[in-house]
């Protein structure tokens, strides 16, 4: 039924997860962004890593330091997403600084699983 591999699953999983965090980010970086939209689109991008992060669970494969780095990122963003949106901390360079980690740490995930 299927003939994607689980790495492939992941990538395209985490691919997406790249996609949501780069439009949040994008979102949040206007000067009178729609919070709704932004908390929506924070929410989406956190059921990719979810659903990801149960598909790394399951797969020994994927339990590589290529994949716990780029989760590591996901995380490191994630927090920072939450001090923007929901503190006074305002501090859009360091939010875009993680994104751009986020970013490398995909590019050496999928070069680790010579996917590119």
């Amino acid at each position: 039924m299927f003939t994607k591999t689980p790495i492939e699953l992941l990538l395209k999983d985490f691919s997406n997860l790249l996609n949501k965090c780069q439009s949040v980010c994008d979102l949040v970086s206007t000067r009178r962004y729609n919070e709704n939209l932004a908390i929506l689109t924070t929410s989406e991008g956190y059921a990719i890593a979810e659903k990801a992060y149960i598909r790394c669970d399951q797969n020994t494969e994927l339990q590589t330091k290529e994949v716990e780095a780029f989760v590591n990122a996901f995380d490191d963003f994630y927090f920072e997403l939450k001090q923007v949106l929901f503190h006074d901390d305002d501090d859009i360079t360091s939010l875009k600084a993680r994104l751009s980690t986020m970013q490398s740490q995909y590019e050496a995930l999928t070069q680790s699983f010579n996917l590119l």
